[in-house]
């Protein structure tokens, strides 16, 4: 069995931004379609609550993109389908809607505990009084918290849903035991980046001060923590899991079809 240190989390990060530096450009190309994508959805009606569900489909697709680079292939925007394509489609569809679920349960712990503040802010939010917003800390503290352990519970899953084709009960289970086991250098990973971020932000804040620029240059940044991310999630999933190998469309037509030999 291997053991993982909390060393390896910071390894894990270093790996993933190599791998970013391989192919910076295709890689951003390939989230921005996903991003567009996104934002195209979110026109329609119930656009905001469909994107959620797309969450796992769009992660693979990033996931996807960091294999091809890293066996020295070009990231292309065409990965972006790559788990909107049958038989991966319907358990990742699944735990796009496992994930919907947990949020709207964040959002009802978050109403259940300051609805009348919600309604008070709603009613005034030209004039909303201070202590009312800090009071809402401790729900959002708590309801973040919430979101955010089971998305770290069940990041391997659509990995495993889309490369090892197993069922939406198999990668979960198998996710949130790799991720229990690796704890230590996940929780240094997701730290290290969330240092990352914070410093070179303030860094862009120090230089730019409170402007156009500045507001810019750190939405940008959190671009490239998001890529980052999945570049280092990747590389934690090769080294869990070993080397990913490309996912193959099953041929229905053939997998319906009776053995002549039975």
């Amino acid at each position: 069995m291997t053991t993982y240190t909390a060393r390896t989390g910071l390894h894990w990060v270093k790996q993933g931004l190599l791998l970013f530096r391989k192919q910076p450009g295709g890689l951003m190309a390939l989230f921005f379609c996903c991003m567009f994508l996104s934002m195209f959805i979110m026109v329609i009606p119930v656009g905001q609550l469909a994107v959620f569900l797309l969450t796992p489909l769009f992660s693979v697709a990033m996931l996807e993109g960091c294999r091809q680079v890293d066996e020295g292939k070009r990231a292309l925007p065409n990965l972006l389908f790559s788990g909107f394509r049958k038989p991966a489609r319907g358990p990742l569809l699944t735990l796009g809607a496992l994930n919907l679920v947990i949020l709207l349960l964040a959002a009802v712990l978050v109403y259940s505990m300051s609805g009348d503040v919600l309604a008070r802010i709603a009613e005034r939010p030209e004039k909303v009084d201070p202590a009312l917003l800090q009071t809402m800390f401790v729900p959002m503290l708590i309801a973040s918290a919430m979101y955010t352990i089971t998305w770290i519970l069940t990041c391997f899953a659509a990995p495993l849903v889309f490369w090892q084709k197993i069922t939406v009960g198999k990668a979960l289970f198998f996710s949130v035991v790799s991720v229990v086991r690796a704890f230590k250098p996940i929780f240094i990973a997701t730290a290290a980046l969330h240092v990352l971020y914070f410093v070179s932000s303030n860094i862009v804040g120090l230089v730019f001060g409170a402007s156009q620029m500045a507001m810019a240059g750190i939405f940008t940044l959190l671009l490239l923590l998001i890529v980052l991310a999945h570049c280092t999630l990747y590389v934690a999933y090769r080294e869990i899991f070993h080397q990913p190998q490309a996912a193959t469309p099953v041929d229905l037509e053939k997998h319906d079809t009776p053995d002549p030999m039975a």
